[in-house]
């Protein structure tokens, strides 16, 4: 949202909006970053998976992870699988080869579970992390 627009919402004037969005960003409570609309930019498919791993560090296999581009968020979890990612693609047939043959030869990768997103309700992370906590 343009900070023009912003202000007319809250009914503050500009300058005020854009002092108190540079404060928010200088003591680190707030960054402001853009957003990809996946569709619009040719990844109109989107896959929830559960992971389960076996003989391998969690660590270990999210490192792997990291390097397939369409895995865009990878987190550790308590439940029936040890990892939760989503995976994104331009058409079934990549999606059908991440799920069949990218994912399951990372090492320690021993079951999938997956479920397509057939339409994004809601999505937004006000929570989450950009950097690993030290």
């Amino acid at each position: 949202m343009a900070v023009r627009d912003l202000a007319q919402r809250v009914g503050l004037n500009e300058a005020t909006v854009r002092a108190r969005i540079r404060r928010l960003e200088q003591s680190g409570t707030m960054r402001v970053v853009a957003r990809l609309d996946l569709g619009s930019v040719g990844y109109p498919f989107t896959a929830l998976v559960g992971v389960k791993i076996r003989g391998r560090a969690i660590e270990d296999v999210c490192n792997d992870l990291l390097e397939v581009a369409e895995v865009i968020s990878i987190l550790s979890v308590i439940g029936r699988n040890d990892l939760e990612i989503q995976i994104i693609a331009r058409s079934m047939d990549e999606l059908n080869h991440q799920l069949t043959k990218v994912i399951p030869a990372v090492d320690g990768v021993v079951s999938l579970e997956s479920a397509l997103a057939m339409k994004i309700h809601k999505y937004v992370q006000p929570w989450g992390r950009f950097d690993e906590a030290d």
